[in-house]
C-alpha cells in the first residue's frame, strides 16, 4: 500500500495526514488565515524528523473548489515539496472529501442524499449533491456555484443532509429542499478521512506530475438560468 500524504486548505480548516501501512498520524486545526504556515508546522511534527522521501510515496492534494487563497496554498505547498523530492501528486475534489468525512464520522446514513456546501462569499457557496452509499459517497454532477435562492435551478431533489460552511445560507435556500434536511455546518475536509481512503485503496488514486496539479475554480456563470429568468411556474 502506498504511503500517502494528505492535505487540504480549502476552508477555515487545515488539515495534513500521513497514511502508513494501516495507521494514520495527521493534524486538524480551524484557523483563520495563515494556512501556509501551519500546514508546514503540521508537517514537521508528523515527519518527526524523518525525510519526506523516506516517509512518503505520493501527495495527496485537495483541489477545491473553495477558498482561493487557501487553494493557492494546498497546491503550492504540494507542489513543492513533489518537485524537491520527485515525488507523483493526487488531487482531489475538496467537496467530496468533505462528505467523506462526514460519513467517517458517522454523520450519513445509507441512502442520504448529501449537499456537500462550501462558502464561496459574496452570497454564494460552493456545492456538489451526490448519494451516501455502502460506505461511500457516490456525487452526482460536478461541482456548481450558486447563490442560496437559486439552488433550485441546480437540482430539484430534496437533500437529507447539508454539509459544510455554505449552510450558513440555511434560510435563503428553498424550503422545498431543504425542509426536512438536518444541516451540519460545522463539517469540513479531514486529510485523516482521505489519507486512509486513499491509502487503503477504497478510493482510486491517479497519480501525475507536479506540474499537472492545478486549484479546480468553479466558474460563476455556469449557465443555468435563475428563477427569476425562468418565468412563473404553473
Amino acid at each position: 500500500m502506498p504511503r500517502v500524504l494528505a492535505l487540504d486548505t480549502a476552508t477555515h480548516a487545515c488539515t495534513l495526514a500521513l497514511y502508513d501501512e494501516g495507521e494514520v498520524c495527521g493534524r486538524h486545526e480551524i484557523v483563520a488565515r495563515a494556512h501556509n504556515r501551519h500546514i508546514l508546522g503540521m508537517l514537521s511534527a508528523i515527519l518527526e524528523g524523518k525525510a519526506l522521501a523516506d516517509a512518503v510515496d505520493v501527495i495527496a492534494c485537495g483541489v477545491g473548489p473553495g477558498s482561493f487563497t487557501g487553494l493557492r496554498v494546498a497546491v503550492s505547498v504540494a507542489q513543492g515539496l513533489a518537485w524537491s523530492q520527485a515525488l507523483p501528486v493526487h488531487g482531489f475534489c475538496s467537496l467530496t472529501a468533505q462528505a467523506h468525512a462526514a460519513g467517517h464520522h458517522g454523520l450519513l446514513r445509507q441512502g442520504d442524499r448529501v449537499l456537500s456546501t462550501i462558502d464561496a462569499q459574496i452570497d454564494q457557496f460552493y456545492g456538489l449533491w451526490g448519494m451516501w452509499r455502502d460506505g461511500a459517497f457516490v456525487a452526482d454532477g460536478k461541482a456548481f456555484v450558486c447563490a442560496p435562492e437559486d439552488l433550485l435551478a441546480v437540482s430539484s431533489s430534496p437533500a437529507t443532509v447539508v454539509i459544510g460552511s455554505g449552510a450558513r445560507y440555511q434560510e435563503r435556500i428553498p424550503e422545498e429542499l431543504t425542509s426536512a434536511s438536518q444541516w451540519l455546518p460545522e463539517v469540513t475536509p479531514d486529510a485523516r478521512v482521505i489519507a486512509e481512503l486513499l491509502g487503503g485503496g477504497t478510493l482510486a488514486m491517479q497519480p501525475e506530475p507536479a506540474h499537472a496539479l492545478s486549484p479546480q475554480y468553479v466558474q460563476r456563470d455556469i449557465g443555468w438560468k435563475k428563477l427569476s429568468e425562468q418565468g412563473r411556474r404553473g
